[in-house]
């Protein structure tokens, strides 16, 4: 018997899975969702600016449901993410209370606080960040 699918939802409102804080961005934007077979589906839920599954010549391309990869980049409204920072938020956002995070070995907090720092990591509100160290 294989594990359910998982499914997350993303957008401005408050009980969505990945909430983003941006005027672009719909209540309820999109779903990730993590499929039986590895794989994972970005689904736009008729959101007012789109979702869109960027290229690595910077196009966006509009999508409605489309399969990605950590390595994609992808734009909710006007607000663009790299699939792995997705994937990095939702780990942080749900791990167990005794899992440490990158050397830290105070035990993470379900459901800690999520924000976007200044280089645009996605990091916990109450630590450094992991890319740049501010």
């Amino acid at each position: 018997m294989s594990a359910p699918e998982q499914r997350f939802s993303i957008g401005r409102e408050r009980d969505c899975d990945l909430p983003l804080a941006d005027a672009s961005v719909s209540g309820r934007h999109a779903e990730l969702t993590f499929l039986n077979n590895g794989k994972l589906l970005l689904t736009d839920c008729r959101s007012t600016n789109g979702t869109f599954l960027v290229g690595t010549d910077g196009e966006a391309r509009r999508i409605h449901q489309s399969l990605i990869s950590p390595l994609d980049r992808v734009r909710f409204g006007a607000v663009t993410f790299e699939v792995k920072a997705l994937i990095e938020a939702l780990r942080l956002k749900s791990a167990a209370p005794e899992a440490p995070v990158l050397g830290d070995t105070t035990p993470l907090a379900r459901g800690r606080r999520l924000i976007r720092c200044v280089c645009g990591c996605v990091k916990s509100a109450d630590a450094s960040c992991p890319e740049c160290g501010q």
